[in-house]
């Protein structure tokens, strides 16, 4: 019986720094695992004390004679956001439908290089159907994006040049962004 008790107390003995070596490598798994963990993000700086014009000129051009343009502006500041929202109801047919842009921005100054602003911008565009024809056919032209741009401070920029899938119709999008000082 003794002989049993001691050799039971060794096994254990011989055990117990193998089982202290597993709960280390657990130990160091865990903090592993904490470290992969991203630290929170570093908050955003706050914005210059400046305001930036963004100019959205749409141009649509439906068949031949002259396009149609429609440009947007506003005043935004720095790493703050602006929307406008400009709709009506046109009727078609015996219905009505909704024509619109909406124009979404929010601009930041690229403070190491002073005459350069990233936009964030989204755009809707919903026109008429082309020469004011009030038919009720399907496919009534719109336009949807978003994106981000690198602009230089008051220089136009083409962003975006779409086609209608049925018709002739051609709808560009030029973007201008002015530092105000």
């Amino acid at each position: 019986m003794v002989k049993t008790v001691v050799m039971v107390v060794t096994a254990l003995a011989l055990a117990a720094p193998a089982v202290a070596g597993q709960q280390s490598k657990v130990e160091q798994k865990a903090a592993a695992t904490a470290a992969k963990v991203e630290a929170p993000p570093k908050p955003e700086p706050p914005g210059l004390s400046l305001n930036v014009k963004i100019e959205v000129t749409i141009t649509d051009q439906a068949g031949p004679g002259d396009a149609a343009k429609k440009t947007i502006s506003m005043i935004v500041g720095d790493r703050q956001s602006n929307s406008i929202r400009s709709s009506t109801q046109v009727r078609t047919g015996g219905n009505y439908r909704t024509v619109g842009i909406n124009l979404d921005a929010r601009p930041v100054i690229d403070v190491k290089e002073g005459n350069r602003v990233q936009l964030m911008f989204g755009l809707e565009y919903q026109p008429r159907t082309p020469s004011g024809s009030d038919s009720t056919e399907p496919g009534l032209s719109s336009l949807t994006q978003r994106q981000t741009l690198m602009l230089e401070s008051g220089k136009s920029m083409l962003v975006s040049q779409a086609a209608d899938p049925t018709s002739d119709r051609k709808i560009t999008v030029e973007v201008i962004a002015t530092i105000l000082k």
